[in-house]
């Protein structure tokens, strides 16, 4: 796939010190239901958890790109993880809200520093391939990590399944403070006028991506929502994982053979494709044909979200890409909690089949979002972005 070996093992570390934070949200429900007896306490540690990252991750983004990657992800890290070793002794409910909160605003900005750094490690014509090779690993990251939080509760409960997750995200962040840092980068040497380009085409993508994850927020609620609806409540696992599934074949398949077209026309493609294939998802009526709908809806995930990191990285000055992507994790969190909460009402209300056009509205909104702006989503000529093969300060 022409990815450098550096890159990959930056997105293997990366991924991994990203694993606690990915797995956050279910562990503090778990263990906040264990310390402290009450789901209404985990709920509110799970939202503060979730809040205290969206409020800090265009800052830390910021910090990466003035003080380098090193400093930022070691001093976030240990912040982490001091409130991930209070969160799994503390039994008062008030306490464990306010440690959920301090773990959501420590969170160590991980992938925008890897996403920031790949994009001076791989040549340009093969930055889309490395993104694609990133959004793999981030769906292994979502199929393997509930499996690996479910093996560890049956071995060593809540609380020790939450140490063992920060154990390893620990030394996987300082190993990507390791690779992430130092070595030869690509200096940005465009103009001005190419950083007020990027600053359209940034707001572009974040009014798009607040759609997009309102689309994924509303189905983490109305997959398992389905299971109950057709009486196999059990399976609603099984089905997110085959809607995982799909979208590693589509990453996988898209690191193998290339991006079609210009960044732009694929990413308007993709997200075409998933509108598409979302207006599927109300029809199904038992769990087998679900799980044809789910995987080949999810086909277009992973490529679309690869490719939304390269038009970021071709478009963003190299010192302000850090917090681009800071940015795009607060308007996923925004649309997320804006997904959830509006498709539980209406499945409550319309039900399930009818709750599933929410996800349909939503990425028909993003592509409305993204076509009519589709000119901001042009990289520049390459002499403007061209990067010269000279040290740059770390981060």
């Amino acid at each position: 796939m022409n990815v450098p070996g550096r890159a990959v093992v930056l997105i293997v570390v990366m991924n991994l010190a990203y694993l606690p934070v990915a797995m956050r949200q279910l562990l503090v429900v778990l263990l906040g239901h264990h310390n402290t007896g009450s789901f209404t306490t985990a709920g509110m540690a799970g939202a503060a958890c979730g809040i205290g990252l969206a409020l800090t991750a265009p800052m830390a983004g910021r910090l990466l790109g003035r003080l380098g990657d090193r400093p930022v992800l070691l001093a976030t890290g240990v912040g982490h993880l001091g409130a991930l070793l209070g969160l799994a002794v503390v039994t008062d409910p008030a306490g464990f809200v306010a440690l959920a909160a301090a773990a959501g605003l420590s969170s160590p900005p991980v992938l925008a520093a890897g996403r920031a750094r790949l994009a001076t490690l791989v040549p340009a014509p093969e930055l889309g391939r490395a993104y694609a090779v990133n959004a793999v690993g981030q769906e292994v990251l979502y199929v393997g990590g509930p499996l690996a939080v479910t093996l560890s509760l049956a071995v060593t409960g809540p609380a020790g399944a939450l140490l063992g997750f920060a154990a390893v995200g620990s030394v996987a962040l300082v190993a990507t403070a390791v690779v992430s840092t130092g070595g030869p980068g690509r200096g940005w040497t465009g103009t001005a006028t190419t950083s007020l380009a990027g600053r359209a085409t940034l707001r572009t993508l974040i009014g798009t991506h607040v759609a997009y994850t309102t689309c994924m927020g509303a189905m983490w609620v109305l997959v398992p929502a389905f299971a109950a609806a057709v009486g196999r409540p059990g399976q609603a696992g099984l089905l997110v994982a085959v809607w995982s599934a799909g979208s590693l074949a589509g990453g996988l398949l898209l690191a193998r053979r290339g991006r079609p077209g210009t960044p732009g026309r694929a990413y308007l493609g993709f997200l075409a494709a998933l509108t598409v294939t979302s207006f599927a998802l109300p029809l199904p009526r038992s769990v087998p044909q679900m799980a044809v709908a789910l995987a080949v809806f999810g086909l277009g995930l992973a490529p679309w979200l690869a490719v939304t990191d390269e038009i970021l990285a071709l478009t963003t000055p190299a010192p302000r890409l850090a917090e681009a992507y800071g940015w795009l994790l607060t308007a996923g969190q925004l649309g997320i909690s804006l997904g959830a909460a509006t498709s539980g009402a209406v499945n409550d209300r319309f039900g399930n089949a009818a709750a599933f056009l929410v996800v349909g509205a939503a990425l028909t909104l993003a592509l409305g979002t993204a076509g009519l702006r589709r000119r901001t989503l042009r990289a520049p000529a390459p002499a403007a972005t061209s990067r010269a093969a000279h040290p740059v300060a770390p981060g």
